[in-house]
């Protein structure tokens, strides 16, 4: 069943919405609070956001816009009587997905919900091997979840990953590391990407992302 969190201050729109996305295996989650609805995004799953502009507290934009910042993976569909090309445009603009104005046909909704869902779940499967390096923060995420990783861990793999395809020598690693000094220098390197791999999911005789090169280093062949 799909979860389905409307941000929706209209009881009446709601209830309807209840009865008719129900049929189509949607359970509808609603909300009439912005800051109600971060807090429960920070808590529960949801497929989907169906998101009313005129909302108390917080104008709706600016909640797609805090979303999509936070779950930029999560689709969200503006549901508004607001329907001027301006406002569509914004509404993009902030992150949206998709736009309908209201009064609408719940079976052009739900076609559109379930487009959506299909299309993010398909993006999941396809991302959920990628490694994003963020810099900043010393992390490394498999998809949209971070790595347990040391700071020679991070540092090492972050440097495989940035040079992928390339076969790093030990003594570059070494030479490109700060923190393999604090784990007595390069024989290191073999339990250090030994941890990497198990921490990753990766098999040193079958290797989807860090081949090893035998007399040399190592090389990151992942996607």
């Amino acid at each position: 069943m799909s979860e389905i969190l409307l941000v929706e201050d209209d009881e009446e729109m709601v209830r309807l919405l209840e009865q008719y996305l129900a049929k189509y295996g949607m359970n509808l989650f609603s909300l009439t609070s912005p800051l109600a609805a971060m807090d429960k995004l920070a808590i529960q799953h949801f497929d989907l956001v169906l998101l009313d502009l005129s909302l108390p507290h917080m104008d709706g934009l600016e909640l797609c816009r805090q979303i999509k910042k936070r779950y930029p993976m999560l689709p969200v569909i503006i549901s508004t009587a607001r329907g001027d090309v301006s406002d569509k445009v914004i509404g993009f603009d902030s992150g949206a997905d998709d736009y309908i104005a209201k009064p609408y046909d719940p079976r052009e909704l739900v076609a559109r919900i379930q487009a959506h869902i299909k299309r993010s779940k398909n993006i999941v499967v396809a991302n959920e091997t990628l490694f994003r390096v963020d810099e900043q923060k010393f992390r490394i995420y498999k998809g949209e979840e971070p790595l347990e990783l040391t700071l020679a861990e991070y540092e090492v793999f972050a440097l495989l990953i940035r040079h992928k395809e390339r076969v790093l020598s030990r003594e570059f690693i070494v030479n490109s590391v700060n923190a393999i000094q604090w784990e007595s220098g390069d024989r290191s390197i073999n339990v250090i990407v030994g941890r990497i791999r198990n921490k990753i999911g990766d098999d040193v005789k079958h290797p989807k992302y860090i081949k090893s090169i035998r007399g040399i280093g190592y090389q990151y062949i992942g996607n």
